[in-house]
């Protein structure tokens, strides 16, 4: 009896203190009901939301001008058109990939890696290689895989005829870790190499069909950082004088080789050079044929080692053999006139930013045997190259 008694004290308890804690609860909410609550937070709800709109349409905005920011930065520029030969176009990023491996193979053939002209010469061998490789069929050239596999092999620093395993395997290996470290894939290097040999072969092939024999001049030259109009009457009034031209070179040229040299270049081939060209062939701005024991008043000046040449015709001879040397200078020349003959037919195109070619040349770091060129593209207003039509 005292125990049902005992039970039915602690369930009044749990009674009363369920009654005391809803009791607690409205008293703490001033007496308001759980309806009006939902109510009340309902209008807050209300008075809140425009704000919660109006931030988050203020993160939308400052997030899609971040996106189109980083997007003009970084995503659009190297996907922008750089090379356009035919129906095929190759990006920024392609010509960046480009210098890319040819800065590591040079490095890796303990050679200097010179970007001053890397960006218009990678524009130029792709778009060169691109065209050998669809014009090759016209003139029946062809390029195997083994070529490819080979001339990969030589790159690498492999040079022997030996066809062993552990051969094959360090070559792989080495060729695993350029790619690595150029971020190419194998068939992207590949691709390259091809029209690499392509152009090469039809080079050749350009250079095979050049005569041997062309128009030479004898010449001497005369460097003066800054020529006096009364330094060069003297010249010529010792040249009247019967003084000879390796005498005068050795009293008044300021070129560091003249001990050496006594100013003679030897045999130049027209063509070389178009400027001395223009001096040597041309007079008074009509061609003409160069007059040995000429002495040419008219400056050839030198950019690049800012000096001044002062020529003179010892001799002229209309059929002579090129020299090695210069007949590679000619090949390349006859080639390149050779690829612009296509430009109409392949509507060639090559577009260079000037901007981003200063900051290739100034910005890229050039660590040795590791880094890479790091190319943070930007947007600037486009340069357009166009080969001339033939």
């Amino acid at each position: 009896m005292a125990n049902e008694d005992n039970t039915q004290l602690f369930k009044n308890s749990e009674v009363e203190d369920s009654f005391e804690l809803g009791r607690r609860s409205i008293t703490s909410n001033k007496g308001k009901s759980r309806f009006e609550l939902l109510a009340d937070n309902k209008n807050k709800s209300f008075i809140f939301r425009p704000f919660f709109y109006l931030g988050f349409s203020v993160f939308i905005f400052l997030f899609l001008i971040l996106a189109f920011f980083y997007s003009v930065t970084y995503i659009i520029p190297p996907m922008k058109d750089a090379i356009k030969v035919g129906d095929v176009t190759y990006t920024r990023g392609d010509v960046v990939k480009f210098i890319r491996f040819n800065q590591r193979i040079t490095e890796d053939l303990g050679m200097e890696f010179e970007i001053g002209n890397s960006l218009f010469e990678a524009l130029r061998v792709i778009l060169e290689g691109e065209l050998a490789y669809q014009v090759a069929p016209r003139f029946g050239i062809s390029v195997t895989s083994d070529e490819v596999d080979r001339r990969i092999e030589v790159l690498m620093g492999f040079i022997s005829v030996e066809n062993s395993k552990e051969y094959k395997a360090n070559v792989s290996e080495s060729y695993r870790q350029f790619l690595n470290k150029t971020g190419l894939s194998d068939d992207e290097y590949k691709n390259y190499i091809k029209r690499t040999i392509f152009r090469e072969k039809l080079r050749n092939l350009v250079a095979r069909d050049m005569s041997r024999i062309q128009p030479h001049v004898e010449l001497y030259e005369i460097i003066f950082e800054s020529p006096d109009v009364s330094v060069i009457n003297s010249i010529e009034r010792k040249l009247t004088m019967g003084s000879s031209i390796e005498n005068i070179a050795l009293e008044f040229s300021e070129d560091k080789e003249v001990l050496r040299t006594k100013g003679n270049i030897g045999w130049m081939p027209r063509g070389v050079d178009e400027k001395i060209d223009r001096l040597v062939y041309f007079n008074e701005g009509k061609e003409s044929i160069p007059t040995p024991n000429t002495f040419i008043t008219t400056p050839y000046k030198n950019s690049q080692d800012k000096v001044f040449a002062f020529y003179y015709i010892n001799d002229f001879s209309d059929a002579r053999e090129i020299e090695e040397k210069y007949f590679e200078q000619l090949a390349d020349t006859e080639f390149e006139n050779f690829i612009n003959s296509f430009n109409e037919e392949y509507n060639l195109w090559m577009d260079i930013n000037s901007d981003i070619y200063n900051w290739i040349n100034t910005k890229v770091l050039l660590a040795s045997n590791s880094e890479f060129l790091d190319l943070e593209t930007e947007e600037t207003e486009q340069n357009v190259y166009q080969p001339p039509s033939q």
